[in-house]
């Protein structure tokens, strides 16, 4: 029975890890000045069936507000373990990034369930990668890391700061600020990788309106640029994701991917 359990609870977590997003969510993306908000960190598939998850120090690599007055390192004001993460206020209006780096996971997934991963996230180029290599057979061993950021707005001074380059592994970014934006509007925004722009890759684009939860999908241009129609009020997560071959301290893994995601509000 025991070892039952063991094999379920592998199998869980197996088709389950990749199967979820991260993001950030304050308990109210506009707010007046000195007002207070809670932020949660989320795991869930595409802004369905959300699991709040808990602060973990060891875990985070950085985590970051950035303001018009500058860059502020959160980590010392965020306890381990903290659920929600933390809350935030500012007396000054203006737009605001929070922006977290989560370090290394790996897991480990049969060749079948691997590959359904790779062609549910628009990864059909490892697969082809994989098929050159003559390793369609191979389990897939990967290690990822998440890139998140929300922004918030306080009072009507809408600032430039969502359009400000943090400069992580993988980041999106808004060419104009999402505050800006109303329902119907389009918003355009740029993907970046390793420092350069991520060009070719697949975006989802996905909404939780209430309850109800719609997705889109685009596809950034040679600039990695690329445009959402904010059709919808609510919640918005702009996300993505790139894998290649894992390049250094690769014991356990041949691949490894690098996730990004940035939420946002449309009134």
């Amino acid at each position: 029975m025991r070892m039952l359990i063991a094999i379920l609870l592998t199998f869980l977590f197996a088709t389950n890890a990749f199967a979820h997003e991260f993001w950030l969510e304050p308990a109210n993306f506009w707010l007046r000045s000195g007002e207070r908000a809670d932020i949660k960190l989320f795991v869930g598939d595409a802004l369905k069936e959300p699991e709040e998850r808990a602060y973990q120090a060891g875990k985070t690599e950085s985590f970051d507000m950035i303001a018009s007055e500058g860059t502020y390192d959160l980590r010392s004001l965020t306890e381990n373990d903290a659920k929600p993460i933390m809350t935030f206020s500012s007396q000054t209006p203006g737009t605001y990034m929070l922006s977290m780096a989560r370090n290394w996971s790996s897991i480990k997934l049969d060749a079948a369930k691997f590959e359904d991963y790779l062609r549910e996230d628009a990864m059909e180029y490892i697969i082809a990668d994989r098929k050159k290599r003559g390793e369609s057979d191979n389990e897939g061993r990967e290690r990822y890391s998440r890139f998140i950021k929300t922004l918030i707005q306080v009072g009507d001074n809408r600032t430039a700061v969502p359009k400000t380059r943090i400069g992580t592994k993988i980041e999106i970014l808004p060419l104009d600020n999402p505050y800006t934006k109303k329902v119907g509007s389009d918003l355009k925004l740029q993907a970046w990788f390793n420092g350069r722009p991520l060009a070719l890759k697949t975006i989802f684009a996905d909404n939780r309106d209430g309850t109800d939860v719609k997705s889109q999908q685009v596809a950034t241009d040679e600039q990695g640029r690329f445009t959402v129609k904010l059709n919808r009020k609510g919640l918005w997560l702009i996300r993505t994701v790139h894998m290649q071959r894992c390049e250094k301290n690769c014991v356990d893994a041949d691949w490894e991917s690098f996730w990004a995601a940035l939420t946002f509000g449309v009134k």
